[in-house]
């Protein structure tokens, strides 16, 4: 089973779907008697490139995503971290 990000995952259904309806808008171009050559070389030379496209930006959206998983703690985020913790504590909603 191949274990995935959410991000990683989005992009692949938005790839999947966006290649499934140029599938049939080919079709529907190709079966089409009055289409040009043109029109049906565009058509085929899209079907070509999109798979390489999607594998790129699904690729790319693991990567980042483990990017962002393996960012080491700045102190910005401990700064932010210690401001959230004392608004929580000054609330009272804390336990100390």
């Amino acid at each position: 089973m191949l274990v995935t990000t959410l991000s990683a995952q989005v992009v692949l259904a938005v790839f999947a779907l966006v290649y499934a309806a140029s599938v049939f808008a080919a079709i529907v171009a190709l079966r089409d008697p009055q289409a040009s050559a043109g029109l049906k070389a565009a058509w085929a030379t899209a079907l070509l490139l999109l798979p390489p496209v999607g594998l790129v930006a699904w690729e790319a959206a693991r990567v980042v995503d483990h990017r962002a998983a393996h960012r080491p703690v700045t102190v910005v985020d401990r700064t932010a971290y210690l401001a959230d913790r004392a608004a929580h504590v000054a609330s009272g909603s804390a336990r100390v």
